[in-house]
């Protein structure tokens, strides 16, 4: 991906934390599939117009998977995986997966696939004890991964964007996001790296 496209997506998943932190703790988490098109008013087609797709996830069915996201995510992956079947009762009653499948299935000319992500809270074990965090967790389309994260009660996130995503320390959630952006990109459609 461009640097452009790198730091768009970044303002763009600073503002998806940002919006989570105006609605305060205890929120469900929320699967985001970004994708981008060219602008309707670039001339040249070089300009592009990025969306974010907010996925509500049912917290309440979430509890059927053991491991929470790091068991939902690779389940989704394989659900979208193009010979795989959609019908999976459990993580139908998590997220609308006719959704996911028609946004990706959208003929909308140039549109490509950027990221998928997702927006959740966890607890942080340090020294000094468990502490509340949020996290926004994403792999886009060239396998970077980016990890926003805010303590609770700090004012600012801090991010970090990593070239390399397989590291030992790795978190399960980015691992299974960059499993979805394997299963969900279509070869006939243009990708950020061949543009």
């Amino acid at each position: 991906m461009s640097f452009n496209a790198v730091h768009a997506l970044t303002g763009c998943l600073l503002h998806i934390e940002a919006s989570a932190d105006l609605l305060g703790w205890g929120r469900p988490p929320l699967l985001l599939l970004v994708q981008d098109r060219p602008a309707p008013s670039a001339t040249n087609g070089t300009r592009r117009q990025m969306r974010a797709v907010h996925l509500p996830l049912n917290d309440t069915r979430m509890g059927r998977y053991r491991a929470g996201l790091a068991d939902f995510l690779p389940d989704l992956a394989a659900a979208l995986d193009i010979d795989q079947p959609v019908a999976r009762p459990t993580l139908a009653a998590c997220v609308d997966i006719s959704l996911i499948a028609d946004l990706l299935a959208d003929p909308t000319p140039g549109l490509r696939l950027l990221a998928w992500a997702v927006c959740y809270e966890d607890v942080l074990v340090a020294s000094d004890g468990p502490h509340e965090i949020r996290r926004v967790d994403a792999v886009d389309a060239d396998r970077r991964s980016y990890q926003i994260t805010r303590l609770r009660g700090e004012p600012h996130p801090v991010v970090c964007i990593d070239d390399h995503l397989d590291h030992d320390d790795t978190p399960a959630t980015r691992s299974a996001l960059a499993r979805l952006i394997e299963s969900t990109s279509r070869p006939d459609r243009s990708t950020p790296t061949t543009s």
